[in-house]
């Protein structure tokens, strides 16, 4: 893992990440670019013909993002964590996937509630948008959440997925430095379906050294049932693939925000299925 980009409305929901971001760079090495996105009718006057041409506006901006950045940055465990900072005025989305796309980030790390007002979408809804738009790992830490490396994570999963290199490498990488067990849970569509050791066989080949084991429930409501499970074996970190012909489709494309995410009190690594 060499680049992760983590998009920032200096709410507390965006510290929560970015202390995230520097804890997963000072295990890994990787480079932290963390970007604020200045929407077009923010700075003078509020007036959206103004703010392209206020240079003043935007130098005050990248000032503020860096003084908001130094401040996780004195704390000692990220003493050697190399980070930079960008401003850019643009609409959040395209903004932050085009920012990934350009420091070619390995992993997005956001928050999925911020601020109040304009800004405050910006880490709620938008964090859905991104996950629809990016192909790249998303990290989302929920309010009052922080990324435990000590507690166990959770894989739901219907075992229909085809992961790339660049997903499995973030997955394992994430894995191989977390104290905790990771538990894989399959929500079965009938009752009395089968565990399917073929499958099985499959995603452990793809985790490789992680040591893992397999769950199967069944449960109509697939986002209460994951997040029952996670409770009951102290899970910190929710994994799942998005992918098209998924179970868990509608819940991260549908309506990630209203059905899922408010259910879901933990961070939540996305990765997306190649097919997708």
């Amino acid at each position: 893992m060499k680049s992760i980009l983590v998009p920032t409305d200096f709410s507390k929901c965006a510290g929560n990440a970015l202390q995230s971001a520097l804890t997963i760079a000072g295990q890994t090495g990787a480079e932290v670019m963390v970007l604020h996105v200045v929407f077009p009718n923010e700075g003078v006057d509020n007036n959206v013909y103004n703010v392209f041409w206020s240079e003043e506006y935007m130098i005050e901006r990248n000032k503020g993002l860096n003084v908001w950045v130094k401040r996780f940055l004195r704390q000692p465990a990220f003493k050697n964590v190399a980070v930079k900072t960008e401003c850019r005025i643009g609409f959040p989305v395209p903004a932050i996937c085009d920012a990934a796309d350009d420091v070619q980030a390995d992993l997005i790390v956001m928050g999925t509630t911020g601020a109040t007002g304009l800004r405050g979408a910006f880490l709620g809804s938008i964090a859905a948008g991104v996950l629809s738009k990016t192909k790249r790992p998303l990290l989302s830490i929920p309010k009052q959440a922080e990324l435990d490396l000590s507690a166990n994570a959770v894989f739901a999963t219907d075992f229909r997925f085809r992961l790339g290199a660049p997903s499995l490498d973030v997955l394992r990488k994430l894995l191989s430095f977390t104290k905790g067990k990771l538990h894989v849970v399959h929500i079965m569509d009938k009752l009395g379906e089968s565990r399917d050791s073929a499958r099985e066989k499959s995603l452990t080949d793809k985790l490789g050294k992680v040591p893992h084991d397999f769950h199967y429930l069944h449960d109509r409501d697939i986002a209460q049932a994951v997040s029952n499970f996670i409770e009951s074996v102290d899970g910190g970190l929710l994994i799942a693939v998005a992918h098209e012909h998924s179970m868990l489709h509608k819940l991260f494309f549908d309506s990630i925000t209203r059905r899922f995410a408010h259910r879901i009190h933990v961070p939540m690594l996305t990765l997306h299925d190649t097919g997708a």
